[in-house]
């Protein structure tokens, strides 16, 4: 019988990836739980992430189940 392990949860410093989008933007975790009384777009308690398009500066916030983590990066001091 093979062990399913449970992903943790993105924590602040994290790089992530949409699930399911290994091609779409690595994403750096700015706020991993922004709390049960912050919503953003119908999402509750979500992950606040960050990356660069096309030279801007994008953000958007994701539900945690929704991410893959897949590095860590300390924020400059």
């Amino acid at each position: 019988m093979e062990m399913m392990m449970e992903a943790k949860p993105p924590t602040d410093g994290d790089i992530v990836q949409q699930r399911g989008n290994p091609n779409g933007p690595a994403m750096r975790v700015d706020g991993a739980a922004l709390g049960e009384q912050h919503v953003w777009e119908g999402v509750r308690n979500g992950v606040y992430c960050t990356w660069m398009e096309d030279g801007e500066d994008r953000f958007e916030v994701f539900n945690a189940k929704d991410l893959v983590v897949v590095g860590h990066q300390q924020r400059p001091t």
